[in-house]
């Protein structure tokens, strides 16, 4: 079995990389933009151990045709009325590209979180370069937020424990300048833990720089195991059962039957 909480199947295509979905693979495979669940699902197929997201981050601010943040809210409602779905992310902050505005970002934050609270949804959090914003948003994490490629340090995880979130380490940990990131996962409670490949990017070493695919987090997980002095197996074990927890169920929920 292979676990992966947080992977893109559309912009691996574009990469070039047409990954085939294996039997053994239990995953989140998570939206982007609103209106792009359709071809996510006619790539996923009948596997309801793949579950899916509706998402519109940052980005969908600086995207041609962008009209406001409330009609990017209307479409993943529709997505959502139409064929379900499983959690509701990513969304959240990027300072680093500077999607937007910081007011914009805002509104997308907060009113996507709401969406997942009225529909009962775990969230899946974007945060880079964004602590500040983070720190100012805690009332919205809980105990069915999921921190999407962790890249804080210490002080930032005890936070989103503190509120009950978990912690989703991607292939970027097994970076040697990143020491900081390396530093907060050996505090993260078992029951708390994903890891992630957030392919097509962020592959672990020895692949940096290549695309990503979700066998890749076995990697992750055995850098994991080295750095926490803790069995593979049992990281595997905790990561498969936390993020079922998440989802609610053993199964997704979003229907297939669209042909």
């Amino acid at each position: 079995m292979t676990v992966d909480s947080h992977f893109h199947l559309l912009p691996m295509e574009r990469r070039g990389e047409r990954y085939e979905i294996p039997s053994s693979l239990i995953a989140l495979e998570i939206g982007l933009d609103g209106g792009d669940m359709p071809r996510r699902i006619g790539r996923v197929g009948n596997n309801r151990n793949i579950f899916l997201s509706i998402g519109a981050g940052p980005w969908v601010l600086d995207r041609d045709g962008f009209e406001s943040v409330d009609s990017e809210i209307e479409k993943l409602r529709k997505d959502y009325l139409e064929y379900g779905c499983d959690a509701v992310g990513e969304f959240g902050f990027d300072n680093h590209w500077g999607y937007g505005t910081k007011e914009s970002q805002m509104e997308l934050f907060v009113k996507e979180a709401e969406l997942a609270s009225e529909i009962g949804k775990a969230k899946v959090i974007h945060s880079r370069d964004a602590d500040e914003e983070m720190r100012s948003v805690l009332e919205y994490i809980d105990n069915r937020t999921i921190i999407h490629c962790f890249s804080s340090g210490i002080a930032m995880a005890e936070l989103y424990l503190e509120r009950g979130a978990y912690i989703s380490f991607a292939g970027n940990i097994t970076y040697k300048g990143n020491k900081m990131i390396q530093e907060a996962a050996k505090i993260i409670p078992l029951d708390r833990i994903l890891v992630e490949t957030d392919s097509p990017y962020l592959a672990p070493l020895p692949f940096r720089g290549k695309p990503s695919n979700p066998s890749m987090t076995d990697m992750t997980i055995l850098f994991l195991s080295k750095l926490r002095g803790e069995d593979e197996s049992v990281i595997k074990a905790h990561v498969i059962d936390n993020l079922i927890k998440l989802m609610g169920s053993k199964e997704s929920c979003v229907k297939r039957n669209l042909i």
